[in-house]
């Protein structure tokens, strides 16, 4: 029975090429904790023939419950399994907002439901992270996501993740932060182009906005400035590159190797 729910033209709505891919993104999701399969297969049976409004209703819906789950954990002192449950809301909030133009009202409030429990999630994590502002840019001050090693009694090595076209930085929460904690990095996560939710970096600060974030990790005392690592979704954007040239050009020593899951 579950072979044949599964099949393609079931669940995957290969008429909406937008819609299939983000449901295997949310498929893919639950081995770092994103999500759980079942959900997810629950929400796609719901879903007929990729309706956009059908699309948003259910997943927001979803979300919904996660977060009150997750609530509802920490009332009760269930830290590790409220953590769980915002993760996988904040990831469910991000889905639900694909179908939904930039106009529509829905689609701010949903966007500001998956902060809020981005944030609740830091403020419960070991150690905290922290919602950080980088001052510097003519487009204004830049949001990012800092979580700190697990061991700071001396500066730890860094990563800085970089939320490119079709990447929130509330992805990597789920996606890489585990990955950091156990190599023993902090890691920073930040929107810099839009990603079809809102506006983050304005094109002037494209290539500069590299630099900025690295000198923010620079002036942490709990952060080695001479381990601090960059890593793209993709790498597509040439943005990317000219503003790594920026940064060593100006005597930052960045790790050339990768860091990341194996």
């Amino acid at each position: 029975m579950l072979f044949e729910r599964s099949r393609p033209e079931w669940g995957f709505w290969p008429q909406d090429e937008e819609l299939s891919t983000e449901f295997m993104r949310l498929l893919a999701a639950a081995q770092e904790g994103g999500s759980t399969i079942a959900e997810c297969l629950l929400v796609a049976s719901r879903i007929n023939g990729g309706d956009g409004d059908i699309w948003h209703r259910e997943w927001r819906k979803l979300a919904d419950a996660n977060r009150e789950r997750g609530d509802a954990a920490l009332a009760g002192g269930n830290v590790a399994t409220a953590r769980h449950n915002l993760l996988r809301a904040v990831n469910y909030y991000r889905a639900a907002v694909l179908s939904l133009d930039p106009i529509d009202e829905g689609r701010r409030a949903t966007i500001l439901a998956m902060k809020e429990c981005a944030r609740s999630f830091l403020g419960h994590r070991e150690p905290a992270g922290e919602v950080v502002t980088l001052p510097g840019l003519r487009s204004g001050a830049l949001e990012g996501y800092f979580l700190p090693a697990p061991s700071t009694r001396v500066p730890a090595p860094a990563v800085i993740c970089i939320g490119e076209p079709g990447h929130r930085k509330e992805e990597y929460l789920f996606k890489l932060a585990p990955h950091a904690r156990e190599r023993g990095l902090s890691m920073l996560a930040v929107d810099l182009l839009d990603d079809h939710l809102e506006q983050v970096v304005a094109p002037p600060d494209l290539e500069s906005s590299i630099s900025h974030v690295v000198d923010y990790l620079s002036s942490r005392a709990d952060v080695d400035d001479g381990r601090i690592a960059i890593l793209a979704d993709g790498w597509g954007s040439s943005f990317v590159a000219r503003g790594l040239g920026r940064t060593l050009a100006c005597g930052r020593r960045l790790r050339r190797r990768p860091v990341g899951p194996p």
